[in-house]
């Protein structure tokens, strides 16, 4: 029995690794899905788009692009939760729907790390800090003197209540020991419209948003959060210019459905991996003055755990809650 057990056992794991390495041979026999959490034509989606086009040139299979705007990338998240795990639906998140959204909202139709298959970071950036040319400052030391001497005249726009430029601006006005008034708007543009009219006055906001404005004067750039990146000199960063540290920043990644065939998964980690890797991608994302980014689904699964546990105290400290 014994032996006839061990037979068995063997033929099982030798039929299963034969029906993945098939079902991995064939992939992709139809067109890819890759969900994205924001309306078309802002910087997530050129992300997406820019990727899906390399990719569908390395799989000879068209990768469409699904946009699934609203609700904080909950519908979007969702859709991709509830998918076959079979490699055809993908979702390009972010740091607001898997490591902010489990912590500003009481209930939530998926569950951000047992619905979900990491595959692979795509993307990684700092904010910038920018304010307004009217406000009498040039570095981020004179911008914290100001807040300090003139509590509740500095305005700070995000892109809606427990966004991660919202808890940026939470985190540096609490580090620095200065008022500002934190308002919100629902997206990217509407926020820098309203910056550029001086209607707030700065904004801790994403590079490729604002690139453009601070290059034209319309805005000034004064550090950003993490790293430096081009485009904007020798900007250096907070803690660089001597203001406190805000480890926060924008990234872009890729996950599948959970119980996605771990095969496929290292398949498309390596797909998108080559497509980070190429002179075509890296150029084009360089006109939103954004870096491709690459990590093992391991890596990405264990980045996506420390910025939960980063957002979870921050949320908690700030008290913010969704709208």
């Amino acid at each position: 029995m014994n032996l006839r057990a061990c037979a068995l056992a063997a033929m099982s794991l030798w039929y299963g690794h034969g029906f993945a390495a098939s079902a991995e041979v064939q992939y992709p026999t139809r067109p890819i899905r890759l969900i994205v959490p924001v309306p078309p034509g802002g910087g997530a989606d050129f992300v997406a788009r820019t990727y899906a086009s390399r990719l569908g040139e390395y799989l000879n299979q068209q990768i469409v692009v699904d946009n699934r705007g609203g609700a904080a990338g909950i519908i979007a998240m969702e859709a991709t939760a509830k998918a076959a795990p079979d490699g055809y639906t993908l979702i390009q998140t972010n740091i607001s729907t898997i490591s902010i959204n489990p912590y500003i909202y009481e209930r939530l139709p998926y569950d951000a790390n047992r619905d979900f298959a990491p595959v692979a970071i795509t993307t990684l950036n700092p904010l910038v800090l920018v304010v307004h040319p009217s406000l009498p400052v040039r570095t981020v030391k004179e911008l914290i003197t100001y807040g300090r001497s003139n509590p509740g005249k500095l305005t700070y726009a995000s892109l809606g209540s427990g966004s991660v430029q919202h808890l940026a601006g939470h985190v540096f006005a609490q580090a620095a020991g200065l008022s500002a008034v934190h308002v919100p708007y629902k997206g990217a543009a509407p926020a820098t419209v309203d910056l550029l009219a001086g209607q707030v006055t700065l904004a801790f906001s994403g590079v490729g948003t604002v690139v453009g404005h601070v290059r034209a004067g319309r805005l000034r750039a004064l550090a950003f959060t993490t790293q430096r990146t081009e485009g904007f000199g020798e900007l250096p960063t907070l803690t660089e210019a001597g203001g406190p540290a805000v480890p926060l920043h924008l990234w872009n990644g890729i996950l599948a459905p959970a119980q996605t065939p771990i095969p496929l998964v290292r398949r498309l980690n390596a797909l998108f991996g080559k497509a980070s890797r190429s002179p075509e991608l890296t150029t084009a994302l360089a006109t939103q003055s954004t870096t491709p980014a690459t990590n093992t689904p391991e890596e990405f699964a264990q980045l996506i755990r420390e910025e939960q546990a980063r957002f979870r105290q921050i949320v908690k400290e700030s008290g913010v809650r969704a709208d």
